[in-house]
């Protein structure tokens, strides 16, 4: 198995859970989105990854957008989470916590 497919893969899951709670903390713009993200270290993000994240999580009534008037240039479109969105957020940040725990243990080989 190479280590940077399995990275590719693990990263790919990871975006819409990093996505929607990153969305939890207050309504924002794509590209101010994948600033802030590139900043997670191993996360490696681009913009061109982004938007068709938040397609589909729009698609699936977990996020909404609108365009506002930039106070420096073009209209921008902003994104939110919807409550929808916070609901299923709830259920994969449970999840996330329950596989985090598991994996530890299985790692530190502590009976499950």
């Amino acid at each position: 198995m190479e280590l940077q497919n399995w990275q590719t893969q693990l990263r790919k899951g990871l975006l819409d859970i990093v996505v929607l709670n990153y969305l939890a903390r207050g309504r924002c713009h794509g590209y101010e989105m994948v600033r802030e993200l590139k900043k997670c270290r191993g996360l490696t993000l681009r913009e061109g990854n982004i938007y068709p994240i938040l397609a589909r999580l729009q698609t699936d009534g977990l996020v909404e957008s609108r365009m506002e008037a930039g106070s420096d240039g073009p209209p921008r479109k902003y994104f939110q989470i919807t409550e929808q969105g916070r609901w299923k957020l709830e259920e994969m940040n449970r999840h996330w916590d329950m596989i985090v725990v598991s994996v530890e243990q299985v790692r530190k080989g502590e009976k499950q």
